[in-house]
């Protein structure tokens, strides 16, 4: 009995090597194989045909085309299409870039996801030159002055978000040092400019009857806390954090209102990626006037940046905002400090 437990250990520990070897894009000859653990050829091909039937038992449970093939040019065995199931270099190329430009995290938390990233995600022969590529881009990479948000405190709000739980914390304004402590309903959680943000209503405001949703910024949270303490929310009236990303801009939240403006540059696609949910009607002078729903004043400073190429028509508010801001940076470059500096 004893002898035959430990055959099968055996053959699971040589098993789980073949896999772990074959699964990542690497390739094995039967001769190799039989080197290795001392067992005949014929022993190996029994293995290499349980891994076949495996592929063929996961390809009709998950529909992920794999199967195990002998390549006749090369002389081994190697798992074919792997690639379905696997991040590509380019897909990984692709997120690191993501991850780089966000500026949310820091360079050695960024190191680490992107090496973990491309040891488990990315097929063995893909991996040397997306190597290459993460070394050369982090060597310039410099941390971000704001705090890091912990993620892990991060998935325990995801959790408090679905279970309606109340949250505690204390939260550390621009210029507050000591925060305050805070009870917030948890609705949702976006990524915008460089930051995460919680997005909730507090209790005190649920309590008044305001149902107001407020912006908090994860990294200026501390010791946050699931209070057990549930809340209701009406399926119809819960919030939807791609509206909610969609409508906002800069995280400057406030009441929803319509925008119009007329924009003269010469991308056109800046604007609607800018603002997806955007309307553009080309007028007859070749500008568009663009319309949209958008919260709060947030989206003054884009208007800014975009200089003369663009003119805000409404609401008649937001135009005297923005005008008023263009007049001050008028006034500053007129009596401003550039010959004192």
């Amino acid at each position: 009995m004893n002898e035959k437990r430990e055959k099968d250990d055996l053959k699971t520990e040589h098993m789980m090597y073949l896999w772990d070897i074959l699964s990542r894009g690497g390739v094995l000859t039967k001769a190799e194989v039989a080197e290795k653990f001392n067992i005949h050829i014929r022993t190996v091909s029994r293995y290499f045909e349980d891994i076949r039937r495996h592929l063929d038992r996961k390809n009709t449970e998950t529909g992920l085309r794999q199967q195990l093939i002998y390549d006749r040019n090369r002389k081994v065995y190697r798992i074919e299409n792997l690639e379905n199931s696997m991040i590509s270099p380019g897909e990984l190329l692709g997120i690191c870039k993501i991850l780089i430009a966000s500026r949310a995290l820091s360079k050695k938390k960024l190191t680490s996801l992107m090496s973990r990233l491309l040891q488990t995600a990315v097929c063995q022969s893909g991996q040397e030159d997306v190597k290459t590529y993460m070394k050369h881009e982090l060597f310039d990479y410099r941390d971000p002055c704001h705090a890091e948000p912990d993620v892990e405190s991060m998935w325990h709000m995801i959790g408090a978000i679905n279970k309606h739980h109340v949250i505690r914390f204390r939260y550390k304004g621009i210029h507050d040092v000591r925060g305050k402590i805070k009870e917030v309903q948890p609705e949702g959680m976006v990524f915008s400019e460089y930051y995460f943000y919680l997005l909730g209503t507090p209790t005190e405001s649920g309590a008044k009857g305001k149902e107001e949703t407020r912006v908090y910024r994860v990294d200026r949270m501390h010791h946050i806390e699931d209070t057990g303490e549930t809340f209701d929310v009406a399926y119809s009236s819960r919030l939807r954090e791609g509206v909610f990303k969609n409508s906002i801009q800069y995280m400057y939240p406030g009441e929803l209102q319509q925008v119009r403006f007329i924009y003269s540059g010469p991308s056109l696609e800046a604007v609607l990626d800018r603002l997806p949910t955007a309307e553009a009607r080309q007028q007859k002078d070749g500008t568009w006037l663009v319309t949209d729903m958008i919260q709060g004043d947030g989206i003054v400073m884009w208007f800014l940046s975009q200089g003369s190429m663009v003119e805000v028509l409404y609401p008649e508010s937001l135009r005297k905002k923005w005008l008023a801001e263009a007049e001050k940076i008028v006034e500053m470059g007129k009596c401003g400090r550039a010959g004192k500096a």
